[in-house]
């Protein structure tokens, strides 16, 4: 919850001006510019896809849309200076170098009967504005230069595919890979040479490389060198990108060379009590709709880090079939543990231990090209499954 002063909200219902037709219904802007908060209101999934755009020296987020057809503007606070809705374009003046740090699509849920799409942004430098805007330039040409989408035909229901659809976005489902450890910081040392954050990131380049090859994924990594990122930043890292899915790869190590094979961790008992007091500290909010009752509230909070807890474990048990197809694994393999990486309230999350590098045989197969791939197509594999019930479930709605 923002604090009171920060809480200035800024509405305009197009509904009630301009009837039911428009795509857009209402944009609200919250906060004081660490972060703020824009929420837009549609009838229809727009594609949602925020651009940082700097002519004549003035900054603007351009959001391009799909059908909407009315024009309206208002002001707007923390940063944002005023918005403007118009055909094919959502577009808000900056007051200062800003970018988006979170970006969300919610479908209808419960009570909430249209789409919002939910833009979190953090103040910047102006050169890291500059930078970004250059990048955006041609890609905000092409996205305005796709065909618009037909008109929706009035009281027909949709037909449900036969399999189950992308993501309505475009953009694909959001997996953050984590490689354990880096830079300062080694991990195990494996018993044939090699340490574990060297094999952690191989794996994670390999599993990168297999989801993006699919098409149907955005892959972020939290490292892609030997660096080291601290653990309430790795957390931090998935939740402003939007992750639907946070796997962190280790490799184990134990005091008997006999012990092999991989395990699945998710968030213990003992690591739930940790939950709220790491999201306080770290601002890692739930977005609950703004003016919800308090009660209502924690109701709404408490559900999503059940269900965040439910996916997780959910993901665990595919994933674990899986990895026995490609190598040893642990009896039982599915453990819970209090782990750092695993307290994000409202990212289903993993930690995978890939082997034991105490282990001479699981060594040498995750410093194996071949024991990398299988172990990376096994988690693949895995992911493939779980979107899909996902997938299936939000067609069902």
């Amino acid at each position: 919850m923002l604090k009171p002063f920060l809480a200035v909200l800024l509405t305009f219902c197009f509904s009630a001006v301009f009837g039911a037709g428009a795509d857009i219904t209402q944009v609200r802007v919250v906060g004081d510019g660490a972060p703020t908060r824009i929420t837009a209101w549609s009838d229809v999934a727009e594609p949602g896809e925020a651009f940082l755009v700097e002519t004549d020296g003035v900054r603007r987020i351009v959001i391009p849309l799909g059908l909407n057809a009315y024009s309206a503007e208002g002001f707007g606070t923390g940063g944002v200076e005023s918005w403007q809705v118009r055909p094919g374009r959502l577009e808000f003046v900056l007051d200062r170098p800003m970018q988006v740090a979170r970006l969300l699509r919610l479908p209808p849920t419960g009570a909430e009967r249209q789409h919002r799409l939910i833009l979190d942004l953090d103040t910047v430098s102006e050169a890291r504005f500059s930078q970004a805007a250059s990048r955006d330039v041609r890609r905000l040409a092409a996205a305005e230069a796709r065909p618009a989408p037909a008109a929706r035909p009035v009281q027909q229901a949709a037909a449900r595919p036969a399999t189950p659809a992308r993501p309505a976005s475009g953009r694909g489902h959001v997996v953050v890979i984590d490689p354990g450890h880096g830079g300062r910081d080694p991990g195990a040392l494996a018993i044939n040479g090699g340490v574990e954050k060297e094999i952690t990131l191989k794996a994670a380049l390999e599993l990168k490389r297999l989801l993006e090859a699919d098409g149907r994924y955005q892959v972020r990594l939290t490292r892609e060198t030997d660096v080291y990122v601290d653990h309430e930043d790795r957390v931090t890292m998935a939740r402003n990108w939007g992750a639907e899915l946070f796997i962190s790869l280790h490799a184990d190590a134990a005091g008997s060379p006999n012990v092999a094979g991989a395990s699945v961790y998710t968030i213990s008992a003992r690591g739930e009590g940790r939950v709220d007091r790491e999201a306080r500290r770290n601002n890692w909010v739930i977005p609950i709709e703004d003016g919800t009752p308090d009660r209502v509230t924690g109701i709404l909070t408490d559900l999503v880090k059940r269900e965040t807890r439910t996916r997780s474990a959910e993901f665990a048990e595919l994933l674990l079939p899986e990895l026995e197809r490609a190598g040893p694994v642990l009896r039982n393999t599915h453990r819970n543990a209090g782990f750092y990486v695993l307290l994000a309230p409202d990212v289903p999350a993993v930690l995978l231990e890939l082997g034991f590098l105490t282990n001479a045989a699981d060594a040498r197969r995750l410093q194996s090209d071949a024991g990398r791939r299988a172990a990376t197509e096994a988690i693949k594999r895995a992911i493939d499954a779980y979107f899909e019930r996902q997938d299936v479930r939000l067609a069902a709605q």
